[in-house]
């Protein structure tokens, strides 16, 4: 992974007597889609509405690309925001509206088709806006955000409303805009989100943040496995007998194991010797993190 393309230093802000930042500091990597994670309230919509200048009076430093970026002019250059849901004129086509904004926004209208090819919209690309449903609205709105070509993609609980073809459609569009060298920072309270999307994480609590870290190193650290056995009984029995073992979860032919040891699938195997494995998969230590008072 390349140099830290941003990095938050003492960030700050109070409403009153409430203070919804207390201090956050981390950095994120370029080219990578860092997850912010946090419940409702944990203060990760303040710090990402703080961004694009949608929230003042804060203190602490922000910077891009090493140089001082607390002026909101500079990010909204470098980057792209959907903070909150998209708006468009709904009687007009999805080409009308980005015409429309490309004009306002002076920016070249060649890449409109580029980026309703990205975002799948191509083929509805001259439908009413109308009649998209949310999850085609929330792709439409991410086209919007992509029209000046930004470095960095800010996207706030992207999948807030979305059913579950919406939230794959989602995933794969960020990963698309991986693949192109974006770097994505998304929010969400979704610990899923993280572990499926994400290739960096921090995890926000009470306006604080902590285990930034990569989901590799999430993932190597930790000594819970997820099992599918043909035989449940037999692995139930094999593992209740190894003192190396504990069983947290069964649910049909699935196993959740936790090692007292640093263990390999090749351990696993050989404890569970005999009997047909399907797949082996760690689990990560995330709920960890996120449930830690």
């Amino acid at each position: 992974m390349s140099n830290d393309i941003i990095r938050f230093e003492k960030i700050q802000k109070r409403y009153g007597e409430i203070e919804a930042l207390k201090g956050v500091s981390f950095s994120i990597p370029e080219n990578s889609i860092f997850g912010i994670l946090g419940a409702n309230g944990s203060g990760k919509s303040t710090l990402m509405k703080i961004l694009p200048g949608l929230i003042k009076n804060w203190s602490g430093s922000i910077f891009y690309n090493n140089q001082f970026a607390n002026d909101s002019a500079v990010m909204k250059r470098a980057f792209g925001y959907l903070i909150e849901a998209p708006t468009f004129y709904e009687y007009l086509s999805a080409m009308k509206n980005l015409e429309l904004l490309a004009r306002i926004s002076e920016v070249s209208p060649n890449r409109i088709f580029n980026v309703l090819e990205l975002v799948g919209l191509k083929d509805r690309a001259h439908d009413k806006v109308s009649s998209y449903s949310y999850g085609m609205k929330q792709r439409l709105g991410i086209a919007q955000v992509l029209l000046h070509d930004p470095s960095v993609v800010v996207l706030d609980e992207p999948n807030n409303g979305l059913d579950p073809n919406g939230i794959a459609d989602m995933a794969k569009l960020i990963k698309k805009m991986h693949l192109d060298g974006k770097t994505i920072i998304l929010s969400t309270h979704n610990l899923k989100d993280v572990e499926n999307i994400c290739t960096h994480f921090t995890v926000f609590r009470k306006g604080r943040n902590s285990a930034t870290s990569s989901i590799n190193n999430l993932f190597n650290s930790s000594r819970r496995w997820n099992l599918m056995v043909d035989n449940v009984d037999l692995a139930v029995r094999a593992i209740r007998e190894n003192n190396a073992f504990k069983l947290i979860d069964q649910i049909n032919n699935r196993l959740t194991v936790e090692s007292n040891l640093d263990v390999s699938i090749k351990h696993i195997n050989e404890l569970l010797n005999g009997i047909n494995v399907y797949n082996i998969s760690r689990e990560s230590n995330l709920i960890k993190y996120f449930h830690n008072d």
